[in-house]
């Protein structure tokens, strides 16, 4: 308990011993603390806060400005509204850009300066504009870059993007065709690098980079593996084959990660195989972690680990599961099966499959089902009273791919963008997406199709209407589907 008394007592110490003193103070302490006097306030906002957000880290890409320059007390606020608002189930949403005319596999890259959607054969650079005071930044309208060639139709399309750098102006594009090119976006244009192909008729399915951009991964339907440096022009510095010419679903590279060892990540049919690398090239005697008890049931179609900053370990893998389940597993661990997982029970009835999933916030993961446009969120010091939301533009599809930072959530389905705020900021004017840059309103109401758990139609409608931009979530841990709005958009 802070007393006056103890606080006259803290004055009088040195910056060393109060700085240790302080980072065993919760939030309600440090802030009780700083108001007994002007002296001790600045050191507590000097010594005490910065700790504080260390211990409470969340990790925010799209601050203005970077959240290194934020004033901690400042940031300290933001990020405990972002906490208070998901226990309060209270967010915003917004589509980014118009409907596409056509259903696609879409791709989502989140910088700090744009937001890269691989469209079909088309790349939208989604521009982040600066707000003008301190906050979140705010989407633009996107420009359209034409990346397969005329006459290829959805042979050509777009599978992923790799930035190479922090600011995202350099990245790798990879197409279903065996097409591999980076790129540099200079004034609002396109500038082509280094051009890769692959074996003639090998479609490639997954592309993923290293955190310093040294190092891409890509695997094909024939489940070869190839590794390019894009540096070199030559072709893949190394190429193999999974065991049994099994598909990749997923890949993830960790060549300069904070607690592992260099290897390189495969989520293939019932796990995940982890190959160490050498100086010499890629360990083929693969580490295998389990995902269910039967594994041979489900496969893992993403894998991601935390960004810094962060609250959790740098080797906590979490990925999102066919048989509806997200997972961590620890790579301290020599365990091979999951230390948690965590399930809408609700899609798992209906044997939605997780499609993708992303750290964000403080303690909060996130999982895209591939039924009704459904993100599922999660708390995971509290795997059972999770909650969903139906995301922006009505009747259900697959949510292809989210990316989660501080307090928002950006996310595609088969026919839109779509973010999900839980910083504010889609309650102000303009703010979250520019005018220019949302989607025409609707009165739109459908109803997902499936089935319940103890039987019978899903019965209730999901609601957009004409005055504002809302959408409907649920909790997990209720008996029955009891849905709440959110938030309408400024």
């Amino acid at each position: 308990m802070i007393t006056d008394d103890t606080g006259q007592h803290l004055q009088t110490l040195p910056d060393d011993v109060l700085s240790h003193l302080l980072r065993y103070l919760d939030l309600e302490e440090l802030l009780r603390l700083q108001q007994v006097n002007r002296q001790l306030r600045e050191r507590v906002i000097t010594l005490g806060l910065p700790q504080y957000l260390v211990r409470h880290a969340q990790n925010h890409v799209t601050l203005c400005p970077q959240q290194d320059s934020w004033k901690p007390y400042d940031l300290v606020r933001r990020n405990l509204t972002i906490l208070q608002n998901l226990k309060a189930r209270q967010w915003h949403a917004l589509q980014i850009g118009p409907t596409w005319q056509s259903p696609v596999i879409p791709t989502l890259t989140l910088t700090p300066s744009m937001l890269l959607l691989g469209v079909g054969g088309k790349l939208l650079v989604h521009p982040l504009h600066d707000w003008p005071t301190s906050g979140g930044k705010v989407v633009g309208r996107a420009k359209e870059h034409l990346i397969a060639s005329k006459g290829t139709g959805s042979g050509a399309d777009i599978i992923g993007v790799a930035p190479l750098v922090d600011d995202g102006s350099a990245f790798t594009v990879a197409q279903f065709d065996g097409t591999l090119q980076t790129y540099t976006y200079e004034n609002s244009g396109l500038r082509p690098g280094t051009r890769w192909r692959h074996a003639d008729g090998a479609n490639v399915h997954t592309l993923s980079a290293s955190s310093k951009g040294d190092l891409m991964l890509t695997s094909t339907s024939a489940g070869v593996v190839s590794i390019f440096s894009p540096t070199s022009p030559r072709g893949p510095l190394e190429a193999f084959s999974l065991p049994t010419s099994a598909r990749a679903w997923s890949s993830l590279v960790a060549t300069s990660h904070a607690s592992l060892d260099p290897s390189i990540m495969v989520g293939v049919h019932g796990g995940i195989l982890i190959y160490p690398m050498s100086p010499t090239g890629v360990v083929n005697t693969p580490r295998k972690l389990l995902g269910p008890d039967k594994p041979s049931r489900s496969s893992p179609y993403c894998l991601t680990f935390p960004s810094k900053p962060s609250v959790h370990h740098p080797s906590l893998l979490l990925s999102a599961w066919y048989d509806s389940h997200l997972r961590i597993h620890d790579l301290r661990s020599p365990d091979i099966s999951p230390q948690m997982e965590f399930a809408d029970p609700w899609q798992w009835a209906d044997a939605s499959a997780m499609y993708c999933a992303t750290y964000f916030a403080e303690n909060h993961i996130a999982g895209g089902g591939s039924r009704h446009g459904t993100v599922s969120l999660f708390d995971i010091r509290q795997p059972k009273a999770g909650w969903s939301i139906f995301t922006p533009g009505g009747k259900g599809s697959p949510v292809y791919a989210l990316q989660g930072e501080g307090g928002r959530l950006w996310g595609v389905t088969e026919r839109r963008a779509f973010a999900l705020s839980f910083d504010g900021s889609g309650g102000i004017p303009a703010g979250l997406v520019a005018s220019n840059a949302r989607a025409p309103r609707t009165d739109v109401r459908h109803t997902p199709s499936g089935w319940k758990g103890r039987g019978g139609k899903w019965r209730w409608t999901v609601r957009y209407n004409e005055s504002a931009d809302v959408c409907t979530g649920y909790n997990h841990s209720e008996r029955g589907v009891n849905l709440f709005e959110s938030l309408a958009a400024a």
